[in-house]
């Protein structure tokens, strides 16, 4: 089946949640026999790009501008109807997908991944949602990443095409250092304490710099505790040179990593006491890093938004959550992962995450229904 996979942009040129699955994902479907494509948008100005990805053919729609982070490309349907695909998988929010399928008029079947709702930009959300809603109900399946946000979404509520396939994590890449040597885990302490002042007791947050993430409350938490804690935050986003001044002008214990490839990010994950995720908006569909925190056997500490971030982090039994925003919370949290509960948390989440987040499991139950779309369509 030659399946055309749609989304804004792509891993690794940007290190995203959404995007590590859409490669990820591609790659699986190329290996199991099938002809992919990646359909994103060019991050900068310019004319049409043809390039490859792990042997898979990206293609780089030229781009007007961004709108809040939303690509503008007039040349969408164009390209689609170009291709002639069998199956189109579009990632969503992307609106420029959205109105470019929809008056396209195709037979093309087409699955959805819905990740996230509109947020940054619900302003246009009075012009946009009836696209969206048609869009979604004439798709052929649409997949919600937790039966959560099927239920605290607008346009997934009450519709019929809807089924909940969570995103999964890859057991080769992450998994606990016990089943390593002594002289493996030496070597993984080595490159910590190459980077970090105390590898041996730092708290951890995994993503981009965005202000969804609620990283200025993180910061306050840092600045309001009584006793000094090491914090490692791996990422870069558009917040980075503010996050940076007020670094400095408080002189909180961070320190800032970026550039860090998954080889070496495991370790960070393995040794740290819990991993952080204290966003703040509905944009925190899922979060992915949770995953491949708790594949390492290592402990989170997530806002309780009503997505998927509560229902990965289950309060009590693979980490804790605490209310969004809530600073204040956040420390208390803190000072639990620093007693033994902490090694409940980690056993409870290496259950967990192999009992029902397998990657490749899940990529088959996609790819699974993407083969009954098309023969859906066929009869």
């Amino acid at each position: 089946m030659k399946i055309l996979q749609i989304y804004k942009d792509i891993h690794p040129e940007i290190k995203g949640g959404i995007e590590r699955y859409v490669s990820e994902f591609g790659n699986f479907l190329r290996n199991r026999g099938h002809e992919v494509i990646f359909l994103v948008a060019r991050r900068s100005i310019g004319f049409q790009k043809r390039e490859k990805s792990n042997g898979i053919q990206v293609i780089k729609a030229a781009t007007l501008f961004r709108l809040l982070s939303n690509p503008v490309c007039p040349g969408f349907g164009r390209l689609i109807k170009s291709l002639d695909v069998d199956l189109i998988h579009v990632h969503l929010p992307l609106p420029s997908a959205v109105f470019s399928i929809l008056f396209l008029k195709s037979d093309i079947p087409v699955v959805v991944t819905y990740h996230s709702d509109i947020v940054r930009q619900k302003i246009f959300l009075p012009f946009y949602a009836p696209f969206l809603e048609k869009f979604l109900k004439n798709s052929s399946v649409v997949l919600a990443t937790s039966p959560t946000y099927i239920k605290s979404s607008r346009f997934l509520s009450e519709l019929q095409n809807v089924i909940s396939v969570p995103i999964g994590v890859d057991f080769e890449k992450f998994s606990p250092m016990e089943k390593y040597n002594t002289d493996r885990k030496k070597a993984s302490r080595q490159r910590i304490a190459e980077k970090i002042p105390d590898p041996d007791n730092y708290f951890l947050f995994v993503g981009r710099f965005r202000s969804y993430k609620g990283i200025h409350v993180l910061l306050d938490a840092w600045r309001d505790m009584k006793h000094s804690r090491s914090l490692v935050m791996i990422g870069d986003g558009p917040l980075r040179g503010e996050i940076k001044k007020r670094l400095e002008k408080e002189n909180l214990n961070v320190t800032i990593l970026q550039c860090i490839e998954d080889s070496e990010l495991v370790d960070y994950y393995r040794a740290a006491k819990a991993l952080i995720l204290p966003s703040i908006q509905r944009s925190e569909a899922f979060g992915m890093v949770q995953l491949e925190s708790m594949a390492c056997g290592t402990p989170v500490i997530s806002s309780n938004l009503a997505t998927g971030v509560s229902w990965v982090n289950r309060h009590e039994e693979t980490g804790l959550l605490f209310e969004p925003g809530n600073s204040a919370a956040l420390i208390e949290a803190i000072e639990r992962m620093e007693s033994p509960e902490r090694d409940y948390f980690s056993k409870r989440c290496l259950i967990r995450i192999r009992n029902e987040f397998s990657q490749e499991a899940l990529f088959g139950n996609v790819e699974k229904l993407m083969l009954e779309a098309k023969e859906h369509n066929a009869g």
